[in-house]
């Protein structure tokens, strides 16, 4: 067995991107990309024991958090556009948002790097967004938070984590 990409660290890199694979933002300044699997699970119990028990993965719940911000990228996660005007010296990026906005799916890319030249690679391939906040305060950077669900796209499943003997950038789509 390998023990390549078996020591990720820290993280270097989320990127989003929207289900056709045409558009992908780069979140400024990713800080943390985590994420639980979801799991069903029962049992049967009968003569007061455990007979069975089962349990299998159903989806996945993520969360991510990004220094700075980036309105084509919170865009991205909201089916929303930001809408650029004006020109130098006075232009504006606006994101507009409205009651009844329905959210699309999207994929999280995220890149840990290696103790060597290896690194780690997270694919969340069908996430959906179910919360986002951030916060302006005296003092500090804007930080935003962002969390939702991912499910099976039924080509690929709902995640891979991939360890890359030599560190590669992460996919374009």
């Amino acid at each position: 067995m390998s023990d390549y990409g078996d020591k990720p660290f820290g993280l270097r890199d989320i990127k989003l991107t929207n289900m056709a694979g045409d558009t992908q933002e780069d979140l400024p300044a990713a800080r943390t990309l985590q994420f639980t699997e979801r799991i069903r699970s029962g049992e049967l119990t009968g003569d007061d024991s455990i007979k069975a028990v089962v349990a299998f993965a159903e989806g996945l719940e993520w969360s991510l958090e990004s220094g700075g911000i980036s309105l084509e990228a919170y865009a991205l996660m909201t089916g929303r556009t930001a809408t650029e005007s004006g020109t130098t010296p006075t232009q504006t990026n606006t994101l507009t948002g409205a009651a009844q906005d329905t959210f699309p799916y999207f994929k999280i890319y995220g890149k840990s790097v290696g103790d060597g030249d290896d690194d780690v690679h997270v694919l969340i391939y069908k996430a959906k967004l179910m919360s986002i906040e951030g916060s302006f305060a005296e003092g500090e950077f804007f930080v935003k938070s962002a969390s939702g669900v991912a499910i099976d796209d039924e080509s690929n499943g709902i995640w891979d984590i991939v360890q890359n003997e030599t560190a590669d950038d992460l996919p374009a789509t």
